[in-house]
């Protein structure tokens, strides 16, 4: 369980990589933010790679929960992707910060022990996303001519493309605005016939 200064610190941390960008995130950076001096971090996070696993681990907590809740989700196809895709652009545009997650090897790729956390938490979120296509295929939702892992890749895919080209236009439409329309056109793709 992180403490208060620690999940104050993360939060510094994540505000700096949306607005500046990675290369800004340095401890010092961190500590003018949040109005401490770098050993008052160093006390929370031994290293800036020690900071970057817990900001990294704290995206995981807040986006895959997404996914674990779609699942009770009994409606159509159409309505399952409506869901979770407005849960997550909500949670996403509410905090943009979010979109590290969805994008972040782009994000993180100069610390290579990273690679393994992250090739960790891209794994867990096909597994979630095929979970759920494999649901709906049992249940007579979603075609099973295509595999539930290659279904749960295009549509990570989309999201993906879709939060990355949302964040690199600054938000300036809502992403929320995107859920419905992209729901349903996943749902043609994938319904059977």
């Amino acid at each position: 369980m992180l403490t208060d200064r620690q999940q104050e610190i993360i939060r510094a941390a994540m505000e700096i990589i949306v607005g500046q960008g990675t290369q800004k995130l340095t401890i010092r950076n961190v500590a003018m933010a949040i109005g401490v001096t770098e050993p008052a971090v160093y006390r929370h996070f031994e290293s800036k790679h020690a900071l970057m696993v817990s900001l990294l681990e704290t995206l995981q907590q807040s986006i895959l929960p997404v996914f674990l809740e779609a699942k009770g989700n009994t409606g159509t196809l159409d309505s399952l992707f409506a869901d979770l895709f407005h849960s997550l652009f909500s949670r996403i545009e509410a905090n943009p910060a979010f979109a590290l997650f969805v994008f972040t090897e782009e994000a993180f790729h100069a610390d290579e022990e990273l690679r393994p956390l992250l090739s960790r938490m891209l794994t867990e979120m096909i597994a979630l996303m095929e979970s759920l296509m494999q649901k709906a295929q049992a249940a007579n939702k979603c075609r099973t001519d295509l595999s539930a892992r290659h279904i749960a890749m295009t549509l990570l895919g989309t999201i993906r493309l879709t939060v990355t080209h949302w964040h690199l236009q600054g938000g300036e439409t809502p992403l929320e605005t995107q859920a419905a329309p992209l729901a349903a056109s996943m749902a043609t793709l994938f319904t059977p016939a």
